[in-house]
């Protein structure tokens, strides 16, 4: 009998490579960060088994500093919990996955008023933390095991401020009415987050943005993923003229990814990068985030078959080739969850035929990401 998951590896391997001038072949795996710490080296030879050469990986603060650091600029500080994170990072270096995005999200209790993991933390804590972050994984810390911990080039200061899911409040009064206060929020957290990242490792590149594309409207005061509550964000980050390397979009069309009209999508990137334009031109875009469902979900409600899914595995890369801006594209995510349907493995861990059609692109195109001009 097979080891465990190496039977679709093979046949994943039979599938004709399909070669694409374009943006990097990425595919993150949630359960990394977030599921049993006894599974993570399974999870790191699931994704070194996709054939990815780059990933994107959740740092999550709270479970990383879940007391307050008395020195929290400096990794060696006891109320740090690295361990997995070390982990992780050694892991995917060995399997030849160097290239990684992390992505700082999830409020410490001890960081906000309310103790929620969305609510705004302090941007002096998320500075100190990022700080620390980039510190650790320069690419010339001792690792606890020995040697050297790998690099982490690339971070962003927050997940989807634009949901509030992930960072509240979303609005405030002012006056009579509500407005939206997050991207004002977030241009601050991520104009101090940036600065300690980079002065903690100056090769480091800041990722700005991470805009979810929740269908909300940014003058309801709710999620906003339109283009208004895009804009604001860009607004607020262009006001404070905070540096950044990169900006990152995730797209999750409403139809196939040749057509799908609604913001934000691969036909409406245009508008997004006129936008960046107002920042700077020819900013790099980042799309840490695509993919589609192929069941209803307690996160989306459009899915489609498996098959079509696998289809437009390809039609994807395809259409972001299209945009030299767009640097990468992440499938998201490489297993499904009871919230979660866009996997390229289904929950019970078998393949769905867009794994094949994943790996066939990955290993025709194993460039990694670059650094920014």
């Amino acid at each position: 009998m097979m080891p465990r998951g190496l039977a679709w590896t093979v046949a994943a391997l039979l599938v004709a490579p399909l070669a694409i001038a374009g943006p990097v072949v990425s595919v993150q795996d949630d359960q990394l960060a977030s599921g049993p710490e006894a599974d993570v080296d399974h999870r790191l030879d699931l994704l070194a088994a996709t054939g990815t050469r780059t990933t994107r990986v959740d740092v999550l603060w709270h479970d990383l500093a879940p007391e307050r650091p008395s020195a929290p600029r400096n990794p060696n500080d006891p109320a740090y919990r690295w361990n997995r994170l070390d982990a992780i990072m050694r892991g995917l270096s060995k399997r030849g996955i160097a290239t990684v995005i992390g992505d700082i999200f999830q409020t410490p209790t001890w960081a906000s008023a309310s103790g929620a993991l969305n609510a705004a933390p302090g941007a002096g804590d998320l500075a100190d933390f990022a700080g620390a972050l980039a510190a650790r994984y320069r690419g010339d810390w001792p690792d606890p095991n020995g040697g050297i911990l790998p690099e982490l080039r690339f971070i962003e200061p927050w997940n989807e401020p634009n949901i509030g899911r992930y960072l509240m409040p979303q609005c405030r009064m002012v006056g009579t009415k509500l407005r939206p206060a997050s991207p004002a929020i977030y241009a601050e957290l991520l104009r101090q987050a940036g600065a300690a990242i980079h002065a903690a490792n100056p090769n480091a590149q800041v990722v700005a943005g991470s805009a979810g594309p929740q269908g909300g409207h940014a003058a309801t005061c709710r999620s906003a993923g339109d283009s208004q509550g895009v804009q604001l964000l860009i607004d607020e980050i262009r006001a404070r003229r905070v540096p950044f390397e990169f900006w990152s979009q995730h797209i999750y069309p409403i139809g196939s990814p040749d057509t799908a009209p609604f913001f934000p999508s691969w036909n409406t990137l245009g508008a997004l990068e006129r936008r960046l334009a107002t920042v700077r031109p020819n900013i790099p875009i980042l799309v840490d985030e695509t993919g589609y469902h192929t069941s209803y979900n307690r996160s989306h409600r459009y899915f489609v078959s498996e098959a079509q899914q696998a289809a437009w595995v390809t039609t994807t890369w395809r259409a972001a080739a299209r945009h030299p801006q767009v640097a990468l594209v992440t499938w998201f995510n490489l297993s499904d969850n009871p919230d979660w349907t866009g996997g390229l493995l289904r929950g019970d861990g078998t393949p769905k035929p867009s794994l094949a059609a994943f790996r066939a692109l990955a290993v025709a195109n194993p460039a990694t990401l670059a650094l920014a001009p």
